[in-house]
């Protein structure tokens, strides 16, 4: 959560057409058409990303005007902070069909600073907390004009892109997948880092922060790992994975102050 983030250190092309963009607490991904100034967006950050979105998809000499569609990987404040904002320009808006009430806000699957209790105090929780705050992730972000993809959508916008359904972080919860690439945006189904934690590399996120905890590691191994060369978080850094990606090798996030499963359920 640098408050030194900058496009040009934020900004990497992983693969041919495929950017990835780090955030200051969570990421977004720009997959852009050969031949056109089309592209497409996975996930928008916190609302207070806003300008670093903007920045980003300037960057790369390309306005909104471009954006053909805004695909949400799950509908929380840290990935859909500019969803409505988006919608309200006319960009097309997708999430699986299972997450559309999240995204609408009509359900929040999503851990509060109550759910939190005692372990907010902790001081890689707090700092996290406080971001999150500052950012907008208590603001209203819910998008009423989402819609529910299909696969033909998916096939036909810059990036060529399959869904894959994982639940588990929430009910409708997707990644995208660039077979031809080898491309994985996992959302928070895996992740690579986060404020909270004190390791680097691929990880879950610990049991409080999913709506259904004990699917979360099935899901993952559910995901094509023999197929997938690089693996882009919805927090942390990107990944190279040259071998794939074995899943008992994926860490828990049972670090303190989170030591035993358990999950919450919003409503």
């Amino acid at each position: 959560m640098s408050s030194k983030w900058t496009v040009e250190r934020a900004l990497r092309e992983v693969r041919t057409g495929v950017f990835f963009v780090e955030g200051p607490a969570s990421n977004w991904v720009i997959l852009t058409e050969p031949g056109t100034r089309r592209f497409t967006l996975i996930d928008s950050g916190y609302p207070g990303d806003r300008g670093r979105l903007l920045a980003s998809i300037a960057y790369l000499d390309r306005d909104l005007d471009d954006c053909a569609a805004l695909l949400v990987t799950h509908g929380h404040s840290d990935h859909i902070g500019s969803a409505a904002y988006l919608a309200s320009l006319g960009v097309p808006v997708y999430a699986h069909q299972l997450e559309l009430a999240n995204v609408r806000r009509e359900i929040t699957e999503q851990i509060t600073v109550k759910d939190m209790g005692w372990r907010v105090l902790a001081p890689r929780i707090l700092a996290w907390a406080l971001h999150a705050v500052r950012a907008g992730g208590l603001g209203d972000v819910g998008t009423p004009a989402v819609c529910a993809f299909t696969a033909p959508l998916l096939r036909s916008l810059p990036g060529a892109l399959e869904a894959l359904h994982t639940g588990g972080h929430t009910t409708g919860h997707a990644a995208y997948f660039q077979r031809s690439s080898g491309v994985l945006a996992s959302g928070d189904a895996v992740i690579s880092g986060h404020a909270m934690s004190p390791f680097h590399g691929p990880q879950y996120l610990p049991a409080p922060f999913h709506a259904d905890a004990p699917a979360v590691p099935a899901a993952a191994a559910a995901l094509p790992w023999p197929a997938v060369s690089c693996l882009l978080p919805g927090h942390g850094p990107s990944q190279e994975l040259p071998d794939g990606l074995a899943v008992d090798g994926i860490r828990a996030g049972d670090y303190w102050p989170f030591g035993r499963a358990w999950s919450i359920r919003g409503s």
